[in-house]
Order: structure tokens, then sequence, then C-alpha cells
């Protein structure tokens, strides 16, 4: 992966992830630091690998799975086996409530993120669908479509710019 192509993917993915992962994280644990180092230590991961694996799933699946293993090893590594601490942080996890205002922002970013995705060419839209929403690998969407891998490659490259660009907005109003 070229180095200015994988900037604009960790951008991207750290500006669309962060709170979420954050919040996700806070409600496992219950502790605000911790929880923000968990979400640091996860996106410091990423970057370090972003450009040696091919995510088979969504980015999305692979951060909420990767923020609940360093929450599992960072209560082993601190040794908590108080069961009352191992239950009340498991019903902290289990019992999350989302606040009516996080579930209708969601909504709402949901449909500007799905509104600027189906403003993108319809080609290109319809590659990157495939790719981020139903797992489709580069070598997959290649054989459906009938295109090269380097066409998909590049319609998802240039995808990611658009949508970086046109959503760098709408996150700073949600977030901000």
């Amino acid at each position: 992966m070229h180095p200015k192509e994988k900037k604009e993917l960790f951008t991207l993915l750290y500006d669309s992830h962060w709170m979420k992962l954050y919040l996700h994280s806070y409600k496992m644990i219950g502790d605000k630091d911790e929880a923000r180092d968990i979400v640091q230590e996860v996106f410091t991961n990423l970057w370090d690998i972003l450009d040696q694996v091919t995510i088979t799933h969504s980015y999305s699946s692979y951060l909420y799975r990767a923020i609940r293993n360093v929450v599992i090893n960072r209560i082993s590594q601190n040794k908590l086996n108080d069961k009352f601490t191992d239950y009340s942080i498991t019903a902290n996890a289990l019992n999350s409530v989302i606040t009516p205002e996080e579930a209708l922002r969601e909504k709402d970013l949901t449909y500007l993120i799905q509104q600027e995705i189906d403003n993108l060419p319809k080609k290109m839209a319809e590659i990157f669908k495939k790719s981020r929403f139903q797992n489709q690998s580069y070598k997959e969407i290649a054989e459906d479509l009938s295109i090269s891998e380097n066409t998909v490659r590049k319609q998802i490259h240039n995808a990611l710019v658009i949508l970086r660009k046109k959503l760098k907005y709408i996150f700073i109003l949600f977030y901000h």
C-alpha cells in the first residue's frame, strides 16, 4: 500500500470510528482514561499493520473485535480475578444502553454516509459497497464485475478519497 493511501485510509477509519470505539470501550470497562488508552492502542496497532495485512471483513468489525480483545487482555494483565469486578465489567459490556440522543445521532450519521456513498459514480459505488458492506475481496469483486483487480483497487481508493473529503465536515459537526 502506498504511504499516502495508507494515511488516507487510516485517517478515514480514525475519523469515522474513534468516538464509537471509545464509547464501546467505555461501556465495557467504565473508565474514561482506560477506554481512551484502549482505543489509542487499537489505532496504533492498526497503523503498524495496515499496509501488511488484508482485512477480509469490514474494517468496522475488525476494529470492534480489536477493542474487545484489548479489553480482555487488559483485564487479564491486571489480574482482575475478583468475581464482583468480573461480573461488573461483564454486566456493563452486556447491558450497555445507547441513549436516545446517541441512537438518533448514529442514525443520522449513517444516513448521511449512505447518501454520500450513493452520490459516488454508479460503478464506483457498486465496487465500494461490495468491498465494505458485502465483505468481498478485490479478487471476488473483479471476477463478479469482469474487471481487473487493479481497477477495483483504484476505484476503492478513489471512493475513499472522495468520501474522506465530503465526510470530514460531517464528522466535525457531529462530534465536536
